[in-house]
């Protein structure tokens, strides 16, 4: 039976010094361990249904990585051994392997299970020869001054022999001086590398001198004396690995350092972008396909006969019940009701005549009361100091404040007499103004079929009565509209997360999204039939083409925008080009959304990160999709 991973097994992404790999917490026997990327890929394969060889084929399709049957069975026999099989002593509640029980491996290296071959791209067993080998690229580096790239063999070095403590001492040493490689920081790493791996030092000493002397002839004897500081340093780099590697690994090792590496590959020349994760909405493919009022009505003659008054225009803006115009009423009836009219516009004007007297008392009673209690604040104040004999405070200051705080009192006394007369003539105003109205109101009743009154606030906006006119009963006399929000209907292929009184999203105009509250989903010819109520402030939306309005699908966080010339369409999906110390780095990427400028991308692996830079543009011979993983970048701007 093909071997199948374990799926209760916890595995979390971690990254450290540049190199992805997984660990893999076992809930049964509370030990934990730690995967390089391709081998956790591999273990994934392993599903209780693909043969080996469909293993193999799907890891070369899905991840373009060559692994022998020898390799693959040696593979699934270490996972056996741990446990993480089905079946295995891990899955069954059996007891964990002796070799693992001894070193749990969460906090260490991960487990070397592939041939390091595969794993970590050697040319050759990681074995004490490999070690040298590493460690002479590294020594010779340093004793050359490039710092930078002995990092590289000094870290992969360690990851051969992570438990070499002359090793962790001088990778320490790399992190606290960084990327300098000025004559002191050479010197300083160079005594601590000779200091710890002397017999090797003693080796690449002779090597790196004649290398120099070699370079020095070469150079003063050559017509390109004044080429460019990197060029030499790359001409350097090369002969100095061409000397290792004949040396060392022979002519098969040669070659694949040079491909490798890439050294005598031109550099890239791009123009870049560099992201920013956002919150970026992503729409429905259509906009809106209709514009409508919330609420909207014609008015109609209540009853046949000629219009007497029309009280609005085209835009007057009135609150709900107010009347918009009247028909012609019999004599009596009018005089009565016009007489009733003008009494409720004398006794408004008598309320609000007594009631800005009272006003004016009421103004001058708050001055008195703060006069009062500036006094009260001032006595809190002084009288302390007076019983403590603190601050110089004087009999004289108490009276003064004492006497303020009196006078005070006795205009508000004045002052309480003062209102009485006013606020009896306000209330009576009142009372005299609510009868008015209350009658006007009892009139308004027996003519309600003269009357035409708006239904709710909001504008008359297309007003047809005209006074004189004569009018039947159900004659259009104008349209009442309220702009305070519309109603927008979307056709859209289908909208499983919406329902009527939900809420959702909509973009005006492309701007920045706003709420909208779901009205009703109903099916339709065409897909899913959405309508949806937004605010209108502005009371302009009824006036906008439906094209405008976009109703949000879903919020992409973390999503980036980028131009669609980043894009690069492979078989596998979309990938584009990110920059990494001047080196492309493949990113595989999902789109969207895009339009024909630029596209919303979200990379499911989490590995695209805010402030990175993307390739858009080779400004060189070439498009963007044939610079290979691993070249060398030159950054024109961004």
């Amino acid at each position: 039976m093909p071997p199948t991973f374990r799926t209760d097994l916890v595995c979390s992404r971690e990254e450290q010094q540049g190199v992805v790999f997984y660990r893999i917490d076992d809930p049964k026997s509370q030990t934990s361990f730690r995967l390089y990327e391709i081998e956790y890929l591999i273990a994934k394969k392993l599903d209780g249904v693909r043969t080996q060889e469909e293993v193999i084929a799907a890891v070369k399709s899905d991840f373009n990585f060559d692994i022998t049957v020898p390799d693959l069975q040696r593979f699934i026999n270490q996972l056996e051994s741990m446990g993480f099989l089905m079946g295995s002593g891990g899955d069954a509640g059996g007891p964990v392997p002796e070799a693992l029980n001894q070193a749990p491996r969460a906090d260490g290296p991960p487990i070397d299970l592939l041939p390091p071959t595969e794993v970590s791209g050697a040319a050759t067993d990681t074995d004490k020869a490999e070690l040298d080998r590493l460690l002479r690229s590294a020594l010779l580096h340093v004793k050359q001054g490039y710092i930078v790239h002995a990092r590289d063999y000094f870290l992969a070095a360690k990851e051969l022999k992570p438990s070499d403590e002359r090793l962790q001492k001088l990778v320490n040493h790399l992190e606290i001086i960084g990327d300098a490689s000025g004559p002191a920081e050479v010197e300083y790493l160079w005594n601590q590398a000779k200091e710890l791996f002397p017999e090797l030092a003693a080796e690449v000493e002779p090597m790196a001198a004649s290398k120099a002397a070699a370079e020095s002839t070469a150079t003063g004897a050559s017509a390109e004396g004044n080429r460019p500081w990197e060029e030499d340093l790359r001409s350097r780099i090369v002969w100095t690995l061409v000397l290792l590697l004949v040396l060392v690994a022979g002519v098969g090792g040669l070659v694949w350092v040079i491909k490798a590496a890439r050294i005598f590959e031109k550099a890239a020349r791009v123009k870049v972008v560099t992201v920013k994760a956002d919150r970026i909405p992503i729409f429905y493919d259509k906009p809106a396909s209709d514009v409508k009022p919330l609420q909207e009505a014609w008015l109609n003659a209540p009853s046949a006969g000629k219009i007497a008054e029309v009280l609005v225009t085209n835009g007057s803006r009135v609150e709900a019940s107010a009347v918009l115009l009247t028909l012609e009423l019999p004599p009596l009836v009018a005089k009565e009701l016009a007489a009733a009219k003008d009494a409720v516009t004398k006794a408004n004007a008598v309320f609000e005549k007594t009631n800005e007297k009272t006003n004016q008392l009421l103004a001058e009673r708050e001055a008195i009361e703060a006069e009062r209690a500036t006094a009260e604040d001032k006595l809190k104040e002084l009288r302390p100091k007076s019983l403590l004999r603190q601050g110089g405070v004087s009999k004289r200051d108490l009276e003064k404040y004492k006497r303020l705080k009196v006078a005070a009192n006795k205009k508000l006394t004045a002052l309480a007499k003062k209102e009485r007369g006013p606020k009896a003539a306000k209330a009576k105003a009142q009372k005299q103004r609510d009868a008015a109205v209350k009658k006007l109101e009892m009139l308004e009743k027996k003519v309600t079929n003269k009357l035409v009154r708006a239904p709710f606030s909001g504008l008359a906006v297309d007003v047809k009565a005209v006074a004189g006119q004569t009018v039947a009963v159900g004659d259009k006399l104008l349209l009442f509209r309220d702009p305070a929000a519309v109603e927008l209907v979307f056709i859209v292929e289908k909208a499983p997360d919406l329902q009527a009184g939900g809420e959702t999203h909509v973009a005006v105009g492309g701007g920045k999204p706003s709420r909208a509250k779901v009205t009703n989903v109903a099916a339709d010819a065409n897909g899913t039939k959405v309508a949806v109520k937004l605010a209108d402030p502005s009371g302009g939306f009824i006036d906008m083409q439906p094209a405008k309005f976009r109703l949000v699908r879903e919020f992409a966080e973390p999503a980036f925008r980028v131009p669609t010339s980043a894009l690069i369409e492979t078989e596998r999906g979309v990938r584009v080009i990110v920059s990494v110390q001047k080196r492309a780095m493949e990113r595989d990427i999902v789109v969207l959304d895009r339009d024909a400028a630029s596209a919303v991308i979200k990379d499911p692996s989490g590995s695209l990160r805010d402030g990175e830079q993307i390739a858009v543009n080779r400004l060189d011979d070439g498009e963007v999709s044939s610079i290979a993983a691993g070249s060398f970048l030159e950054i024109e701007g961004d």
